[in-house]
């Protein structure tokens, strides 16, 4: 069988490792030679180039100090100088230095020559020559120092210097042929290295080859007879065998092995078959499973959908789905007879239709008797279609029954060719009875619901805010009524709400944490059992709420469930007892006050005898408290009527500019407060009961003039706002705090603080305006500023036509000015609104005086294209005053003035001021427009109507 294990002493592996280790020792042992030659030939060469140079180095400088001596020499010969004298010396200790250096080199018989001659020559220049010359210098003997010299000294200088300059050369020729050497070597080095690389080369192909040959060669031998096996080709491996390493082994084995496998072929392909025929039983056996564990998993499904599912239309889906995939009906419809619930198979829309809730009475009653039952029929010629031979129908008809034992729902089933068996027809009874269950399940849920959503519904229209706590302190069940006064509206979603949350919520929601707390834990508590009830407040930016809470303990059979909180917004109770505590406060003061000087003033006169002057003075103190005393009574009556509903509206076509020009006609001899009207509105026809907006004006003028205690101005102004008429007017007192404008518009509201308190007044103005404005469906706010002034403003609708038709008209005649701006002082109302009118329809801006004074101020500073003055104005100062202080002031000199008078033209007054025209009354508004128009030279602006704030 197997060759022995000795014999793999001659493995593959040992000889493969024996060749790898000879050619790695020839390699590095080759390597590590050539090394060392190279290296020794290098450091010969290197020895002798340094050699080289540091003779000529040392040569160079026994030449330089060979020259150095004698010129120290000379320099003492010259000038007698014992420094060059010094130097001297040091410079022949230099060259004995040097002498000593070069003695120690490897001198050549020339050099050793050139080295024995300087020593002699030292030796004599410093013991004969030297001395000789310094006693001729010191003796001035320069005739002998002059033979001295050329007694041979400078021949043997000029000679050394010949000397070193050859053997300079000498030594440069020589360091160029060691260079030459040292490349022709490298190139050597280099040819001998590609040889030793090529005989390594030679060495790893041999041994490649030899593992070409006996390795690739028999693993492909091995290879073919694996591929004849595999194709039932006989193969021959006799040389392969003989070997005696690993593949002889492995071919050995092959060869055993391919013999065991033709002997058990036959048996392997026997079982083979039989394990064939075994897995297609464990596929069909894996089919059928597969087939159960599906219909398993609709089962799970169904019995999920009866036991779980509380919609009908679920249930009902399911369970025709199951059915259907079961027992594989032809058609089928399954539906419930309440309700739009349905599901078919097979069955247009319209057929299903007719179907659902048309079940014939006897099949009912039959139904609910006998729970399920087969109708065969027979299909017709006409209905067989592509059916050659009869065959007939099988109409299943199912029940699902309620516990009183009436039909819920029906399942009716057709099968064509294929008739329903016993086995069938009982597991679809089972199957319905579990239905029936399920249904009566629903049935019930849905019971359920109805009442909780009735009991819901009826909770959530109770006004009240409900919320019902467990005994642990959840909230079960809230209405939408509590979700709106707490602002949480996700609690009627949520099943529960747990303790902390909702406690939390309530302490960040009201004014008084502590105490709510407390009361909703004391309430929660187990022993909690009568009746409690408290208040607590939330502020919101609209303003304050008050809830009144009561709770009471809710019991089954004696043991305590839970606590219901009942929450009521008493916040229109509180303002209505607050309200009336004002009403006593306010009526109480503002009547007393009156009645006490009525009182005062009347006792007076009857008891006391006084001067006619004092008692005039009294008697119209007594009428201006009777008057207030009525227009307080009046107000009272007004809010009372329009309270009741029974205030009357007189609606007419009014024109707002005339009415605002009464109005400050109204307040024209208030002594610190100036009124005056800035009419920017080009369209102000409102419909309107005159009387009740005279009051809402008077109302609001009379609270500017009343709130600005220091005086100061008091602005109306009229301007058009999309297609309404929006009036303001605007004081300059004392303002109102931000946090208190939402509360003004509530009746016998005043602010409290200390510069209002001394203002009287019931509160009432504003509520009575905010009312009759209301009932013109208008607007009415208030801006304020406190310590800035107020401003209050309200919107009228325009009559019959909008805003953006007059302005469509202005622009189609051409009229429209931009920023062309016309004075008129004028003490008659009536005329001075004529004449704005004109000049307003032609596009002027006009600003109306009435007072000459405060018109002069205005020319300084307003921009003017002509001044329309009367002559009659006042008693200080009249319109021809006016007309001199414009012509005698720089700023004004140059502005055109226009007289409008009753009064006959004085021709020399007129030439003196150089008035542009006259105009003597009457005269059509027309001329007026026409004259002014020559004055431009520019286009007109749009007109507005301007009283001036004097303080401008």
């Amino acid at each position: 069988m197997f060759k022995s294990l000795p014999l793999l002493e001659k493995s593959i592996r040992n000889q493969f490792v024996k060749m790898v280790v000879a050619l790695t020792i020839i390699i590095c042992v080759t390597a590590l030679a050539f090394f060392l030659y190279v290296k020794s030939m290098n450091q010969s060469l290197k020895a002798e180039r340094e050699s080289l140079q540091e003779k000529a180095v040392l040569v160079e400088k026994l030449e330089a100090s060979f020259q150095d001596i004698f010129f120290r020499s000379r320099g003492y010969y010259a000038f007698q100088n014992e420094q060059e004298l010094k130097l001297l010396y040091d410079e022949l200790a230099e060259f004995e230095h040097l002498l000593l250096q070069f003695s120690a080199l490897d001198l050549t018989p020339e050099e050793r020559e050139l080295y024995n001659s300087l020593v002699e020559f030292n030796t004599n220049y410093k013991q004969k020559v030297l001395p000789k010359a310094i006693g001729f210098v010191e003796a001035n003997d320069y005739k002998s120092l002059r033979q001295l010299s050329n007694s041979g000294t400078n021949d043997l200088v000029n000679k050394f210097v010949d000397y070193a300059k050859d053997y300079k050369d000498k030594t440069d020729d020589e360091l160029n042929r060691i260079f030459k050497k040292t490349i022709k070597q490298a190139q050597q080095f280099t040819l001998y290295a590609f040889m030793i690389s090529c005989f390594i080369l030679l060495l790893m192909a041999i041994i490649m080859w030899r593992v070409l040959h006996n390795v690739i060669r028999p693993v492909e031998q091995l290879t073919s007879a694996t591929n004849a096996i595999a194709t039932g080709h006989s193969f021959e491996l006799g040389p392969l065998v003989k070997r005696e390493d690993e593949l002889g082994l492995l071919a050995d084995s092959f060869q055993f092995m391919s013999k065991s496998i033709q002997e058990k072929e036959e048996v392997l392909m026997a079982q083979n078959e039989e394990l064939t025929a075994q897995q297609v039983e464990l596929q069909e056996n894996q089919e059928q499973l597969q087939h159960s564990l599906n219909q398993q998993q609709k089962y799970n499904q169904l019995n999920h959908a009866l036991t779980f599912t509380l919609d009908k239309r679920k249930l009902v889906t399911g369970v025709h789905k199951y059915l259907n995939d079961l027992y594989s009906f032809d058609t089928s419809i399954m539906y419930v007879l309440e309700g739009n619930v349905y599901v078919s198979k097979g069955l247009s829309e319209q057929t299903t239709q007719k179907l659902v809730g048309m079940l014939d009475e006897n099949k009912r009653v039959r139904l609910e008797q006998e729970k399920s039952f087969v109708i065969t029929r027979e299909v017709t010629p006409e209905s067989q279609e592509i059916a050659k031979e009869p065959y007939y129908c099988y109409d299943l008809y199912s029940s699902v029954l309620n516990s009183s034992g009436q039909l819920v729902a029906v399942l009716i089933a057709t099968r064509e060719g294929h008739r329903f068996s016993t086995h069938e027809l009982e597991e679809i009874n089972g199957l319905m009875n579990r239905v029936s269950l399920a249904f009566e399940r629903i049935l019930m849920y849905e019971e359920v619901e109805r009442s909780r959503q009735l009991n819901q519904d009826i909770m959530d229209n109770v006004n009240e805010g409900i919320q019902f706590v467990s005994v642990t302190g959840d909230v079960i069940q809230v209405n939408e009524s509590l979700c709106q006064i707490v602002r949480c509206p996700d609690w009627i979603t949520r099943k529960t709400v747990h303790k902390h949350t909702w406690l939390d919520h309530f302490q960040l929601l009201c004014d008084q944490p502590t105490e709510l707390t407390s009361f909703f834990e004391q309430a929660i508590a187990e022993d909690f059992k009568r009746t409690r009830t408290t208040r607590y407040e939330i502020s919101r930016e609209e303003g304050h709420v008050f809830i009144e809470v009561y709770a009471t303990s809710v019991y089954e059979e004696a043991e305590k469930v839970g606590t219901v909180f009942v929450h009521r917004d008493i916040t229109k109770e509180y303002e209505v007892d607050q309200m009336k505590s004002e009403l006593v406060s306010t009526v109480s003061h503002e009547l007393r006050t009156p009645l006490s000087s009525v009182l005062g003033f009347t006792e007076l006169l009857l008891t006391k005898t006084v001067k006619p002057e004092r008692q005039k003075k009294y008697i119209e103190t007594i009428h201006k408290e009777a008057k207030r005393l009525t227009n307080l009574i009046n107000d009272f009556l007004d809010l009372q009527r329009m309270e009741s509903g029974r205030q009357q509206y007189h609606m007419q076509p009014l024109a707002f500019d005339e009415l605002a020009f009464d109005i400050v006609n109204r307040f024209r001899h208030e002594k610190h407060h100036h009124v005056h009207l800035i009419d920017q509105a080009r369209c102000v026809e409102v419909k309107a009961d005159q009387e009740r907006i005279v009051q809402v004006l008077m109302n609001l003028v009379g609270n500017a003039i009343k709130f600005s205690p220091d005086g100061g101005d008091v602005v109306i102004s009229l301007e058009n706002v999309d297609d309404t008429l929006q009036v303001s007017i605007k004081d300059e007192g004392i303002g109102i705090p931000a946090n208190d404008l939402t509360k003004l518009f509530q009746k016998f509201k005043r602010i409290d603080n200390s510069a209002r308190r001394k203002i009287g007044g019931t509160g009432l103005g504003l509520a009575i305006s905010k009312e009759i404005i209301t009932k013109h469906d208008g607007d009415i706010w208030i801006e304020s500023e406190e310590g800035q002034g107020t401003t209050i403003y309200f919107q009228l609708p325009l009559m019959n036509q909008s805003l953006s038709e007059q302005t469509m008209k202005s622009v189609e005649a051409g009229v429209e000015q931009k920023g062309l701006q016309v004075m008129i002082v004028e003490d008659d109302l009536s005329l001075g609104l004529l004449l704005s009118e004109e000049l307003k329809s032609k596009g002027f801006t006009v600003i109306y005086h009435n007072d000459p004074k405060r018109a002069f101020e205005d020319a300084l500073r307003i921009p003017l294209v002509g001044v329309v003055i009367d002559l009659m104005l006042g008693e200080e100062m009249n319109g021809w005053d006016l007309v001199q202080k414009l012509k005698e002031t720089d700023e004004t000199s140059e502005i055109p003035i226009v007289i409008s008078s009753a009064l006959d033209q004085v021709k020399e007054t007129v030439e003196k001021y150089k008035i542009d025209k006259y105009l003597t009354k009457p005269y059509p508004p027309e001329e007026l427009s026409k004259v002014l128009t020559t004055f431009l030279l520019s286009e007109s602006s749009n007109g507005n109507v301007m009283f001036p704030n004097e303080q401008e």
